[in-house]
């Protein structure tokens, strides 16, 4: 459908708005498919001093980009537009499917949550039958010329401007609205990303949908955007009583929305129990495996996934992480996902260096994605971060990861890495943060270096052996499982909750339940104390942590003997190795007292490698 006619609209903008160093970009709505075309007028001047004129830049190509205020980040507005020569006049031409790209019109309509300007194919509000009685569309930007790139000039958006009127019987619009459009883009982001944390049922999901827009993980779509949208709006109209239509000031509303979703969010949490429960998770934590390592991230903030390559012990550990995803204000998860490099001699592969010849030799640390991660964990504490060290025995782990193997045993506030040039005015000070979880995984092969019993004891160890029927599964599977939907809001907040309560001592179990461990392992010190292998304090307080956060998590599902067995094969014998002089009599002996499944499983493997090459391991 064609315009009624070639619509070159005027708004009562004062010429103030149009400051000296500025190009305006003035909107003119042509043709049929509702995208439009920008004109350039006025001058500005480059970063390095050049000065630009609309003139100059015939036969270019121009950027339009949002550059955040409270961030830097920087978003592209649709593709390079081709700058041309028309009647005299400079203009931006929106190509092709440019009413479906996040450009300048559409794009920002949404997020003001503005009333409806158009569908996908169908953009333009000045078309016959496609405008409402009061309607809104973006008329001009302010821009501000800020370099090249390549054969384009790139402008940095500074305001925006929404055209809206009544329809009168001449058909002519009027009246203009002037946004500050660097504190306006400011706050609809961090609202977006406040907005998708909280327990707030469509709100939650049409503020994330906005802010995964920004953050680049989703293609902008009018239509999902426009329902998205009308998502808030109802809740704005149902709570707060804002009539948007009528010019209501829809952002301070949104404000207190979000701010009683997340009162309520508070209150609800405050009245239940520790609700992170094993019955409540997708099928896929469900699983024996799965169980055991949620339950050991409770119990210890530290866990060393072993078994040979492609067993799943990546996979798992990184869906787990997806699973509990908390986007900060930046954007930015709370987790990550690191291979380690047999160049790991020390720990500035993890904790960064000090660079005394960077920035013009004044010197500069150089951080590392470990720490900034850290960084956000400390600025997020009520928040589980997950660092994911994938072969993780590629080198010596005590010759990088020893920073981490002291402090994590230590839990306050003076908890603090000292790292030389660190810092503002040389502080030197990293806190490490407590709502760090981290998960190391393990292959054994040439290649590879083993653990010293310090490391060992500071680690649930799980090996991961999947079954013959799961592997040869794979075999008639269609495709991969589909990514793991990430839990709802304040999920993550209750794993944490849970997993510092059992840290700083809570009890769950019975008397009785604490004398049936303290039976068994008394056997086992008896036993392992002949050979030299004998435990000590930490592993009595980190298997009652453990039965403690199985009792937790299990539910009624619960078994203090399972979890005992599953202490024993992760705890204990993790630390055996040695020859059949060694351990070959403490195998017996420990076959006769551990009679779960996996611990009496794991001692029959280890002798029979014993009877076999006259040496064994847990790994």
């Amino acid at each position: 459908m064609s315009f009624v006619d070639e619509w070159n609209l005027s708004y009562p903008i004062p010429n103030s708005i149009y400051s000296e160093n500025t190009l305006s970009v003035r909107g003119r709505t042509v043709g049929q498919g509702g995208a439009g075309q920008y004109e350039l007028k006025g001058s500005g001047s480059l970063a390095n001093g050049d000065t630009l004129t609309a003139v100059d830049i015939i036969g270019h190509a121009i950027i339009l980009e949002v550059v955040v205020p409270s961030t830097g980040q920087v978003v592209s507005l649709g593709t390079r537009y081709p700058v041309a020569k028309k009647g005299g006049k400079v203009r931006v031409q929106i190509q092709g499917d440019g009413a479906k790209r996040p450009n300048v019109g559409n794009l920002f309509a949404a997020l003001l949550l503005l009333p409806v300007t158009g569908k996908v194919n169908d953009s333009s509000p000045l078309q016959e039958d496609g405008f409402a009685e009061r309607t809104f569309w973006m008329d001009a930007a302010e821009v501000k010329p800020v370099g090249v790139s390549e054969d384009a000039y790139i402008l940095e958006l500074t305001k925006l401007f929404f055209a809206t009127g009544s329809r009168y019987k001449d058909g002519q619009f009027s009246g203009a609205i002037d946004y500050d459009y660097k504190s306006r883009i400011d706050d609809l982001i961090a609202l977006c990303n406040r907005g998708c944390k909280m327990r707030a049922g469509s709100l939650t999901t049409a503020f994330k949908y906005f802010a995964d827009v920004y953050a680049g993980k989703l293609e902008f779509d009018y239509s999902v955007a426009e329902f998205m949208r009308n998502l808030i709006a109802s809740q704005l109209i149902a709570e707060e009583g804002i009539d948007y239509e009528q010019g209501d000031d829809v952002l301070p509303a949104m404000h207190q929305l979000i701010d009683l979703a997340a009162k309520n969010s508070s209150k609800a949490s405050s009245r239940e129990k520790r609700t992170f429960q094993l019955n409540n998770l997708p099928a896929e934590f469900k699983t024996d495996f799965s169980r055991r390592y949620i339950t050991s991230l409770l119990a210890k903030p530290f866990v060393i996934l072993a078994g040979n390559s492609g067993t799943g012990k990546t996979r798992i550990s990184k869906r787990f992480a997806k699973y509990l995803e908390v986007l900060d204000e930046d954007g930015e998860p709370n987790w990550l996902l690191v291979p380690v490099g047999a160049d790991w001699t020390d720990n500035t592969k993890v904790l960064g260096f000090f660079n005394p010849i960077a920035d013009g030799g004044k010197g500069a640390y150089e951080e590392t994605g470990i720490l900034r991660l850290i960084e956000r964990a400390n600025a997020n504490p009520e928040v589980p971060y997950f660092l994911i060290l994938d072969e993780m025995n590629l080198s010596h782990v005590e010759r990088y990861f020893s920073d981490f193997l002291s402090h994590m045993e230590t839990i306050g506030e003076d908890n603090l890495i000292v790292l030389d040039g660190y810092g503002d005015g040389g502080a030197d000070r990293l806190p490490y943060p407590q709502n760090l979880f981290v998960v190391g995984t393990v292959n054994i092969d040439e290649t590879t270096y083993m653990f010293s019993p310090k490391v060992l004891d500071r680690a649930n160890v799980i090996e991961f052996k999947p079954s013959k029927a799961e592997v040869l599964a794979g075999f008639k599977a269609i495709e991969d499982a589909p990514d793991v939907a990430v839990a709802a809001s304040g999920v993550p907040q209750a794993f944490l909750r849970l997993a510092k309560d059992i840290w700083e001592g809570a009890n769950y179990i019975s008397e009785d339940d604490a004398n049936a461990i303290f039976e068994k392992f008394d056997k086992l010190y008896e036993e392992l104390e002949k050979c030299g292998y004998e435990f000590a304090f930490r592993t009595v307080r980190e298997v009652r942590m453990y039965v403690n956060a199985a009792h937790e998590l299990d539910g009624e599902n619960y078994e203090l003997e399972r979890s005992v067995d599953e202490q024993i094969v992760q705890k204990v014998l993790p630390k055996l190795h040695g020859n059949k002089r060694e351990i070959g009599n403490l195998l017996k002996s420990l076959k006769d007292i551990c009679d779960g499944e996996l611990s009496s499983v794991k001692i029959s493997q280890m002798a029979a490698k014993l009877d076999n090459v006259q040496y064994a391991s847990f790994i």
